[in-house]
């Protein structure tokens, strides 16, 4: 069986402020997913990155599992108090 991959993906900031929070940012999304996917998904990789093109890559899932992960990603995303500490 192919091993379960989300890859997230950012462009990189170009301001150096921005930079810093972007890192933070992506730390903090990174340790949320894995935290949350955990309930919903076992032998999951989570992979959150700079890249030279933003998105989201889901790889490994069977259709009805990749389905449901792009679902929950999406209700994980607009959750307001996702990196609230």
């Amino acid at each position: 069986m192919a091993m379960k991959i989300i890859d997230i993906k950012f462009t990189k900031e170009h301001d150096s402020k921005k930079q810093q929070a972007q890192t933070e940012m992506m730390q903090k999304l990174s340790e949320r997913l894995s935290q949350r996917i955990k309930d919903k998904f076992s032998d999951v990789r989570i992979k959150v990155r700079l890249s030279s093109s933003s998105g989201i890559d889901v790889s490994g899932f069977r259709d009805t599992e990749k389905k449901q992960v792009m679902e929950w990603l999406e209700d994980v995303w607009n959750d307001p108090f996702l990196l609230d500490d």
